[in-house]
């Protein structure tokens, strides 16, 4: 035999759904967090970047010296060192591509996380919303209910279903937002597991 669901049951979900956008609240702050740590940390390989392909760049111009004056048998330059700097040269050359292409793939992380985000906290709101409705329909049901037990007036009576039904309309449109941004937030949440499998993909044996 099926248990019998009360208004209490459903007050109880509503109660329950408000302590989840409480929930959801505090993961959203704490998620902020760590995408201004990330974005951080993606100004910071910027920055080395930068900084390693101006030391390509002196390292060019120290191989251009060098193999002027290898050239001539009574300089202090040996092939190893040539083939040597060139090596380094090449390596930093891959890397910095590599290493562009990783940081590419963290800012489109971090943006799309930041969107992420802004699709949460409307999702929070949509869902504070029907949990604020829900109360509301099921307290006005209690009022209508109570009221038929006392067997009042006919026309009272339907005043308070009037008012019943606007807000079960009220909370009806409300789930349906709320629905869609449930939907949106998904979509949203599934392109960020994308973009961390093209992160993978970037990462590197370089150093």
């Amino acid at each position: 035999m099926s248990p019998i669901i009360t208004h209490q049951d459903e007050l109880e979900l509503a109660k329950m759904e408000k302590e989840l956008v409480s929930q959801f609240k505090k993961l959203a702050r704490s998620q902020s967090a760590l995408i201004s740590s990330q974005i951080k940390y993606a100004e910071n390989i910027s920055k080395a970047n930068i900084n390693r392909e101006m030391l390509n760049r002196t390292f060019r111009d120290v191989l251009k010296q060098m193999q002027t004056l290898a050239r001539e048998h009574r300089s202090n330059i040996k092939d190893e060192e040539v083939n040597l700097y060139k090596d380094i040269i090449e390596k930093n050359d891959d890397y910095i591509k590599a290493n562009n292409k990783y940081l590419n793939a963290i800012k489109d992380l971090g943006v799309q996380k930041e969107y992420l985000v802004q699709k949460k906290d409307e999702f929070i709101e949509a869902l504070a919303d029907v949990a604020n409705r829900r109360s509301v329909v099921i307290k006005r049901a209690l009022e209508v209910e109570k009221a038929k037990n006392k067997l009042i007036d006919g026309e009272k009576l339907n005043v308070l279903d009037q008012q019943l039904n606007d807000v079960q309309r009220d909370f009806d449109r409300a789930r349906e937002i709320f629905l869609k941004k449930i939907h949106q937030f998904i979509e949203v949440r599934d392109e960020i597991n994308i973009l961390w499998i093209k992160l993978k993909d970037t990462i590197t044996e370089l150093s």
